[in-house]
């Protein structure tokens, strides 16, 4: 089942164990999948840059993340729409691939943050290959690297890792836009994600909000709390989004 807003394209699961299904079957092709998970930014940028929306409707998976956006669907549909938070998602993805001895890249993030997942990763799940690409690297609105040599040693050592599952940590718009330019380029990828910020919470560099307010969807509360600067771009989440799309049905 999927639904449109402003006019990027949204996919609805019932279940986790339905997603574990879906994301199954992208491991088992021999073709690579995209994996997105929409929240209220990246749809508010969307609705104003029409190639950014042409991009996130190439997803294989399109996921909503975010209160916003389940309480606009729900409304819509007049029933409980289920959210899906992209670092869990992304966490299910490295489960699995944990579960079948496949490799595991992380490309971006910042400040070390992904060298930091990477190694949280290892000790919680013992064995598995993950190794952390790019971070700290400056990567353009297009989704590349801006220095073209730097751009070249990324695909050539992410290509020499043979990942089946490739985690993009560049925040939105570039990481779904580097997913788009470099998907084709990666014969081992099967499975590329964009997972924005989820590496500062796997290492440990920024705290996930509690259980009680992730289940009654005030994880944006907890986030403002840790980062006060962010208000403007939560009243932009929880405010204005809601009101544009219930308004524009695209």
């Amino acid at each position: 089942m999927s639904s449109s807003v402003f006019g990027v394209q949204l996919d609805e699961l019932g279940s986790h164990a339905q997603l574990l299904r879906a994301l199954g079957h992208m491991l088992d092709d021999e073709r690579p999948h995209r994996v997105f998970t929409p929240n209220p930014e990246i749809l508010l940028l969307a609705r104003r840059d029409h190639a950014y929306a042409s991009v996130l409707n190439t997803a294989d998976l399109a996921l909503p993340d975010g209160t916003g956006i389940a309480l606009v669907e729900s409304i819509r549909a007049r029933r409980r729409v289920r959210r899906w938070p992209g670092v869990e998602v992304g966490a299910d993805l490295v489960r699995l691939a944990a579960t079948r001895a496949e490799a595991v890249v992380l490309l971006g993030g910042r400040e070390g943050s992904a060298h930091g997942a990477a190694s949280w990763w290892r000790s919680t799940l013992p064995g598995l290959r993950v190794e952390a690409v790019g971070s700290d690297v400056a990567f353009g609105g297009d989704g590349r690297a801006e220095d073209p040599e730097v751009e070249a040693e990324i695909v050539e050592r992410i290509r020499s890792l043979s990942p089946a599952v490739v985690l993009v940590g560049l925040g939105a718009p570039k990481q779904e836009r580097w997913i788009a330019e470099h998907a084709e380029l990666l014969p081992s990828a099967r499975v590329l994600m964009g997972v924005g910020g989820a590496f500062d919470m796997w290492g440990g560099a920024l705290r996930r909000a509690p259980e009680w307010m992730h289940a009654i969807g005030l994880e944006w509360l907890w986030r403002l709390a840790l980062e006060p600067s962010r208000l403007p771009r939560i009243a932009r989440a929880t405010l204005v989004f809601p009101v544009l799309a219930l308004v524009d049905r695209t």
